[in-house]
C-alpha cells in the first residue's frame, strides 16, 4: 500500500474516532440530564460491574452474567420507553468490525478492516493511483497498436490485442466465482499489459469484487517486512484479497531465501483458498521458469488454474502518432 495515502485515512479514521468520543459523550450527558433515573439505572451497573471485578480480585465473585444481562435488559426496555433505540448509549461507530480504527485482528495478528482496504482503493480511483480509473474496456484504443502482421504470422498485432482484451474481459467476468484463478500476462515492455491488468481490476470492482493491486516490488517488501517483523507488522491484505493484481513480476529483487519462498507462499495460500490473482511481468516463460523455478512458474503457467496470454509485437509507446 502506497505510505502516503494510508496516512491520510488514518487520518481520517482519528477523526471519526473524535467524532464518535464526542457524540457518546454528548448522549451520556443529555440521559443524565433528562432521565434521571434510566440514568441512575446506569449508575446501578457500573457499580456492579466496579463490585465484581473487586469480589473476583479476592476470590469471593459471584457470576455476574445474569445480573448485567438484567441490567441490559432493563436499560434497553427503559431507552425504547423514553423514545430511544435500544442501543443508543452503545458505542458509536461507522465499522462495527473494526469500531473505526480501519484493523481488526485474525489469529492475533493485526490486519486491515475490510472497511479500510475499500477506502484505500477508493483513494487510489479518487487520485489517480495504480489502478486508473479510466483505464478500462471500454476505453480500451486498438487503434494505438500496428494494424501490421506479427512475425511468421498473418494476424496483425491490433487484432491480436483485440482476442487479448476480450480473453482479459472473460476473465474479469467470471469473477469471484467462476473461470481460472490465475492469469499471467507476460511479454515485452510497452505491449499493453498494465493496462489491461487494471481494466480487469475496475471491471471486477465495479461488480463489487474486492480488488488490491500492488507491484511486485512492493509486495515482496511488504512481505519481507511482515516476515522479519517483531511488531506484529502484516502483509495479510495481500493474502485476503478475492482478487490480487500483481505489475511487474521480475523486477523485485531476487533475495535468496526471501523472494521465491514468500511469492510461492503467497500465490500457494491464495490458490488453496480459492481466490483470484493476476500477474503482469515483461518476462517470458522461459525467463519466469529460470528466474522462479519450477515452484512459481507452475503456479503461474498450470493450465488447468490458470491461464497464460502472452504479449507480442510493437512497443506502443515507440510509435510516433
Amino acid at each position: 500500500m502506497d505510505n502516503r495515502i494510508v496516512a491520510a485515512l488514518m487520518a481520517d479514521y482519528a477523526r471519526m474516532q473524535a467524532l464518535n468520543e464526542q457524540e457518546e459523550a454528548r448522549r451520556r450527558e443529555e440521559i443524565q440530564t433528562r432521565h434521571p433515573d434510566l440514568h441512575a439505572l446506569i449508575q446501578q451497573r457500573h457499580s456492579m460491574i466496579m463490585q465484581s471485578v473487586r469480589s473476583g480480585l479476592t476470590g469471593a465473585a459471584e457470576d455476574p452474567e445474569a445480573k448485567m444481562a438484567d441490567y441490559n435488559r432493563r436499560i434497553a426496555a427503559l431507552l425504547k420507553e423514553k423514545g430511544y433505540p435500544d442501543n443508543y448509549l452503545d458505542p458509536v461507530c461507522r465499522c462495527p468490525l473494526c469500531r473505526d480504527t480501519g484493523y481488526v485482528y485474525r489469529q492475533s495478528i493485526r490486519v486491515p478492516c475490510d472497511c479500510l482496504k475499500k477506502a484505500y482503493q477508493q483513494a487510489l480511483a479518487d487520485n489517480g493511483g495504480d489502478v486508473q480509473g479510466e483505464q478500462t474496456f471500454e476505453n480500451f484504443d486498438e487503434t494505438r497498436f500496428p494494424d501490421e502482421p506479427l512475425p511468421q504470422t498473418d494476424v496483425t498485432q491490433r487484432e491480436y490485442m483485440r482476442l487479448v482484451r476480450d480473453k482479459c474481459r472473460e476473465y474479469a467476468a467470471l469473477l469471484p466465482t467462476g473461470g481460472r484463478q490465475n492469469l499471467l500476462l507476460h511479454g515485452g515492455s510497452g505491449l499493453g499489459k498494465t493496462y489491461l491488468l487494471n481494466c480487469i481490476g475496475n471491471a471486477a470492482r465495479q461488480r463489487g469484487v474486492d480488488v488490491l493491486y500492488v507491484t511486485a516490488y512492493d509486495l515482496l517488501m511488504a512481505l519481507k517486512n511482515a516476515y522479519f517483523s517483531r511488531s506484529g507488522e502484516s502483509a495479510q491484505e495481500y493474502f485476503d484479497a478475492t482478487l490480487l493484481l500483481i505489475d511487474d513480476l521480475g523486477m523485485e529483487p531476487l533475495m535468496e531465501g526471501i523472494t521465491v519462498e514468500q511469492i510461492y507462499n503467497l500465490l500457494n495460500s491464495r490458490m488453496v483458498r480459492g481466490l483470484y490473482t493476476a500477474v503482469s511481468s515483461n518476462l517470458s516463460r522461459t525467463e519466469l521458469e529460470k528466474k522462479y523455478t519450477e515452484r512459481i512458474s507452475s503456479r503461474l503457467l498450470d493450465t488447468r488454474t490458470g491461464l497464460a496470454i502472452p504479449f507480442r509485437g510493437k512497443d506502443i509507446r515507440l510509435i510516433r502518432p
